[in-house]
C-alpha cells in the first residue's frame, strides 16, 4: 500500500497551522539522531556555519529552532541576506530557504557576517553543494561546514509526526488511529503531513470524529483512486 500513486498525492495537502517549534516537541528518533547530535556539537563549537538539509517537511526549521532554544537568534532568508535586507541583531542567525538567486551576493554577505562574529544555521532542501549554483568559492564554504542531514522517517518517527500534526491542529486522535494509519501510507514526511491535513479537513466537512473506521474509509477511498 505504501507504493500507491494516490497515497503520494497526500503531499499536496496543506501543512499544519502554526506548528510548535520548541525543543520539547522535537521528536528524536533513529532517522534524525545523527542530525541532532551534529547540531548540538556545532552549537558548542566555534564553527561559523551549520548546514541543515533534508526533504520537504522533514523538520529542518524545527531542528534549528530546537537547537537555538534559550539563545538569542535572528531569522532571515537566503534572499534577504543576499540583497542586504537582512540585518543581524544577534550572533546566531538562522537562514532559511537556501539557496539565494545570486550566489556571489550571498557569499559576500555570508563572509562579511562571519568576519563580524556571526554564526549561521543554513537551511534548505537538497545537497548543499547545489546551493552554490556553480560558484566554486561558495561551494567550498558550504561543503566545509558541518552538516545535519534529516532523512525520511522510520515508522516510529512517522507515527510521532502524525501525532504532533494532530496536536498542532488541536484535534483529539487516539493512538489506535495513528497505529492503523502508519503502515498504510508512504513512509515520508510529506505523506504524514498530508494525511493529517486530509483527515482534519474531511472530518470538518463531514462533522465527524477521526476514528479508526473513519481513517480506514479515507485510506480505502485513496486506494480506489489508483
Amino acid at each position: 500500500m505504501r507504493s500507491s500513486q494516490s497515497m503520494r498525492q497526500l503531499s499536496l495537502a496543506l501543512p499544519e497551522n502554526n506548528p510548535k517549534m520548541d525543543r520539547a516537541s522535537f521528536v528524536r528518533a533513529a532517522s534524525n539522531e545523527v542530525a541532532w547530535r551534529t547540531g548540538t556539537a556545532w552549537l558548542h563549537s566555534e564553527e561559523p556555519a551549520l548546514v541543515i538539509c533534508g526533504p520537504s517537511g522533514a523538520g529542518k526549521n524545527h531542528l534549528a529552532s530546537a537547537l537555538v532554544e534559550g539563545c538569542e537568534f535572528f531569522q532571515t532568508t537566503a534572499e534577504a541576506m543576499a540583497d542586504g535586507t537582512g540585518t543581524y541583531k544577534t550572533s546566531l542567525v538562522i537562514v532559511d530557504d537556501m539557496p539565494a538567486v545570486d550566489p556571489r551576493a550571498f557569499l559576500t554577505a555570508f563572509e562579511t557576517g562571519i568576519s563580524s562574529g556571526h554564526r549561521f544555521l543554513l537551511i534548505g532542501e537538497g545537497h548543499p553543494s547545489v546551493w552554490a549554483l556553480g560558484l566554486k568559492d561558495l561551494r567550498t564554504r558550504l561543503e566545509a561546514a558541518p552538516r545535519a542531514v534529516l532523512a525520511d522517517p522510520d515508522e516510529t518517527l512517522l507515527r510521532a509526526v502524525m501525532a504532533k500534526g494532530f496536536r498542532d491542529r488541536q484535534v483529539a486522535v487516539s493512538d489506535t488511529v495513528i497505529e492503523y494509519v502508519a503502515p498504510r501510507i508512504p513512509c515520508t514526511f510529506a505523506a504524514a503531513h498530508g494525511f493529517v491535513a486530509l483527515a482534519d479537513r474531511t472530518a470538518l466537512e463531514e462533522n465527524r470524529k477521526i476514528t479508526t473506521p473513519f481513517v480506514q474509509k479515507l485510506l480505502d477511498n485513496l486506494s480506489e483512486g489508483d
